[in-house]
């Protein structure tokens, strides 16, 4: 299953990820566009979040600063816990903006090769889902 959050969805997914799992015992991918959290749900149950961020979006950074959770100097947190366990993976989308007309979903603003911002994420979206299948299908396990 995948669960693809955006700003404060991001909250939601990760705290869903111990009932979806309870409840449904398949595996959970977490995509976070933007994602704005604040680092205390257990990710234990997840297989993976990957963070899809931007130098640019300062609601994102916010929530690196004011929740204490995300802070590297509390190592015990369920964020850092799943840092350290190799679960997150950040995919740079600079130059995106959290909103407005050079956020992630617009479909106007364009990067140097032509894509809109919008494109470049749905295509990253895309890769990262056929590339957690695609591992998954080599380590012989079946699809969600």
């Amino acid at each position: 299953m995948v669960l693809l959050s955006y700003s404060g969805g991001a909250q939601v997914a990760t705290g869903a990820v111990d009932e979806l799992y309870t409840q449904l015992r398949c595996p959970l991918l977490l995509i976070t566009l933007g994602g704005f959290h604040n680092g205390a749900n257990d990710l234990t149950h997840a297989e993976h979040l990957h963070q899809l961020t931007s130098a640019n979006d300062r609601i994102e950074q916010i929530g690196t600063w004011i929740f204490p959770q995300r802070w590297r100097l509390l190592r015990r947190s369920a964020w850092n816990q799943a840092v350290r366990a190799g679960k997150i993976t950040v995919h740079r989308l600079d130059p995106a903006t959290h909103f407005g007309p050079q956020s992630y979903i617009s479909p106007t603003a364009q990067l140097p090769d032509g894509r809109s911002h919008l494109a470049r994420t749905a295509e990253t979206v895309i890769a990262v889902i056929r590339a957690h299948h695609g591992s998954t299908l080599a380590q012989g396990n079946p699809l969600p």
